[in-house]
């Protein structure tokens, strides 16, 4: 008989998780209990969160909150009461202080215009280097330049040429002047003689404290013949005419302020008369221009030089032989009479001015020359003489204003003042003033502060 089997069916059992090896799943509460080596770690690190969170990396992130009392907003508006009475104080304390600066260093502008008038002048007037009435003083400012041109030679020429040079003539003998004649001999201590090829003034010396000057003049003299014996150094001259008179030759003489040269006797490059004349020309236009600009820039002070008050004079300088070419040049001289500016106002005025109405109690004066001109001028300026001139042009008379004594009115005296002055002072055609600072209404009553000016509108 088969045998039967009868399996019981067992119950399902009960599906439990299978902790991982690598993430065992446990009681975290039981653990803590059981592990007290686990106890230990967890606060230990509970710990250093919590210091974490005190520093002050962590509380710039995660700032706690602010608990906000009775206390403290008292305090907050104490300190921003303290603060605004501080920032006042501050602010009026710069105030006084600038006001204080400006009060201390104010100051004042007076601007006037004078009265003026243009007057046309049409006068001689008398000029001297010694002051005198109705004379105008004048000093006599010479320059000199030289220039050459190379012109091509076209020929040759036998030639004869005396050397030339300048010299200074001194009269230590008297006071008056001395008339040279032309030709007037001067001879070296060779015995080489030189001749002046015009007729020359010289001054007298003069006397001063004791102390003689002599008067001089320079001019130029022409070897007595041709030839480059006479071309010589720098050297002290006598003169022969005088032998007779021993006082008058000793004190009579003369030194040369160039050497002598151009002395030549034999063959010489000559050039086309028409070329030769166009660059003798170029070169006096050019130099003459040169000299009237660098004498413009020589004035010296107290005295004016008026357009056409200058003189040229030339000399042709000796021809040098350079190959194919030769080279020819001038020396200019300018002699430029200049005026004593106030000398000139002067005479000015008590031709035209002094006996008009208008003008009484107003002092005149003339600042601008520069429309003035000037003619007459005499052939020979280096005398030193009396010379007659004629001036010619437009001349605008101003007042001349006190300003010293203008500033002196003024010292602290109210701002309205100043237009009082136009009663007091006739020569004033307007003013005005500015105070600084400007809520002063008074002049400082230091006068350095006050500074007055005067324009003159053209």
């Amino acid at each position: 008989m088969p045998t039967t089997i009868i399996r019981q069916e067992e119950p399902a059992p009960t599906r439990k998780e299978v902790p991982s090896e690598n993430f065992p799943i446990s009681n975290p509460v039981s653990n803590f209990n059981k592990n007290p080596v686990s106890n230990v770690n967890i606060n230990k690190k509970i710990s250093d969160v919590t210091e974490k969170k005190t520093n002050s990396a962590y509380e710039y992130y995660y700032p706690k909150e602010k608990i906000i009392t009775e206390q403290s907003v008292h305090e907050f508006t104490k300190n921003k009461k303290k603060a605004w009475i501080f920032g006042s104080i501050t602010v009026i304390v710069i105030a006084i202080f600038i006001v204080s600066m400006m009060t201390v260093f104010a100051s004042a502008t007076i601007d006037i215009t004078p009265k003026n008038q243009d007057i046309n002048v049409d006068m001689k007037i008398a000029g001297s280097v010694e002051a005198g009435s109705n004379i105008v003083r004048y000093e006599i400012i010479k320059l000199s330049k030289s220039d050459t041109a190379s012109v091509p030679a076209t020929g040759e020429q036998a030639v004869e040429l005396k050397a030339s040079g300048k010299i200074v003539i001194y009269n230590n003998f008297s006071t008056e002047p001395q008339r040279l004649i032309v030709r007037t001999r001067f001879e070296n201590s060779e015995g080489l003689i030189y001749r002046i090829p015009e007729s020359v003034v010289v001054p007298g010396k003069t006397v001063k404290d004791g102390v003689e000057t002599p008067g001089s003049i320079e001019t130029t003299v022409f070897a007595d013949e041709a030839g480059d014996k006479y071309n010589i150094k720098k050297s002290d001259f006598t003169i022969p005419g005088f032998k007779n008179d021993a006082n008058r030759y000793k004190n009579f003489y003369a030194r040369s302020s160039s050497s002598m040269s151009g002395g030549f006797v034999g063959m010489q490059k000559t050039v086309l008369p028409a070329d030769k004349q166009t660059a003798l020309q170029t070169i006096e236009t050019e130099t003459d221009a040169n000299l009237k600009k660098e004498l413009e820039t020589k004035v010296p002070e107290g005295l004016v030089m008026l357009p056409d008050s200058i003189k040229f004079k030339s000399t042709e300088l000796p021809i040098k032989d350079s190959g194919s070419s030769v080279i020819i040049g001038k020396e200019i001289t300018a002699y430029a009479v200049m005026l004593n500016a106030e000398d000139l106002s002067k005479v000015i005025i008590e031709e035209y001015i002094s006996k008009l109405p208008e003008w009484n109690n107003i002092k005149p004066t003339i600042k601008d020359f520069s429309l003035l001109n000037m003619t007459g001028l005499p052939e020979n300026l280096e005398t030193n003489g009396k010379i007659n001139l004629q001036i010619k042009g437009l001349a605008k008379i101003w007042a001349d204003i006190d300003v010293n004594s203008i500033s002196q009115k003024l010292l602290g005296a109210p701002k309205q003042d100043a237009s009082k002055l136009l009663d007091e002072f006739a020569g004033i055609s307007t003013i005005t003033s500015t105070i600084r600072p400007i809520w002063k209404q008074t002049f400082p009553k230091d006068s350095a502060k006050i500074h007055v000016k005067t324009t003159l509108n053209q």
